[in-house]
């Protein structure tokens, strides 16, 4: 980001401690095979997409099956009914720098919604986007999914919300203690566009028969796929063509900037 510009994203401990948010990696944290590293571009876009979240802390959840069951925050020493819970200290905090109308409402840690089993994880961050932004909360791109719970996705427009970051997710395991490890990514937070997802945008598509690909796309396909095995035999081709287009492209995607900076993560 160059000097006077405002941030696409911006987040704010409000948890002292908590694990500062990290770019997305390319190389999906290191869990990346080598060669998906090196010639892969889908996936190595996929992965560096966005931020990295952390827990603040690490902790173990023991689901019945139904509707309750316990958490730990101690290695299992000691066990706590799974319903809702603050973070500790967390309230003396928040309200040490929240205004008066603010103070005493604090965001809980966790959250157990009995109707549904879901369990509601605040990572102790507000989040705010530039105008016209959204953030996209989903799990962390091509890393290994933990054992016993799966992250919801959900879009929220917090270029007018104003809140914590957080998400749901859902049990896939009960009747045993499931490790959050928060020296691990919890999340992958994405800004993306609102008119990205606008519904006109979003039903906007075509559906057609092979017989209706003009020769155009038939060009498209011979560069793309039988040029490079053919007539210009070269390895990694649709990765090193991806890169020299973006390298060559200065246009900034958010309002209000001219140039692209930063590096490559």
């Amino acid at each position: 980001m160059e000097r006077g510009q405002d941030p696409l994203i911006t987040f704010y401990r409000m948890l002292p401690g908590a694990p500062q948010p990290k770019r997305a990696r390319l190389d999906a944290g290191g869990t990346l095979p080598t060669a998906a590293y090196r010639y892969c571009e889908p996936s190595r876009l996929a992965s560096a997409f966005g931020y990295y979240i952390f827990l603040p802390t690490s902790f173990q959840v023991e689901w019945d099956g139904g509707t309750g069951g316990l958490w730990s925050f101690d290695d299992g020493d000691h066990w706590y009914p799974l319903n809702e819970t603050a973070f500790p200290n967390s309230m003396a905090d928040f309200d040490a720098v929240a205004p008066g109308p603010c103070k005493g409402f604090c965001p809980s840690f966790l959250t157990f919604t009995v109707d549904h089993a879901l369990l509601q994880v605040w990572t102790g961050w507000f989040v705010r986007t530039a105008p016209g932004y959204s953030i996209l909360v989903r799990g962390p791109a091509n890393l290994t999914r933990p054992a016993g719970y799966e992250v919801l996705e959900g879009i929220i427009e917090t270029d007018s919300w104003f809140g914590p970051l957080f998400t749901n997710i859902r049990f896939t395991r009960s009747d045993v203690p499931i490790l959050f490890d928060n020296t691990r990514p919890f999340l992958q937070v994405q800004a993306l566009n609102r008119a990205i997802y606008a519904e006109e945008l979003q039903k906007n598509f075509a559906v057609e028969d092979a017989a209706a690909i003009p020769p155009e796309l038939w060009k498209a396909y011979e560069k793309s796929l039988i040029d490079p095995i053919v007539r210009n035999p070269e390895q990694a081709h649709y990765a090193k063509t991806a890169r020299r287009r973006r390298a060559s492209e200065a246009a900034c995607p958010w309002p209000g900037h001219t140039a692209t900076s930063g590096h490559e993560p």
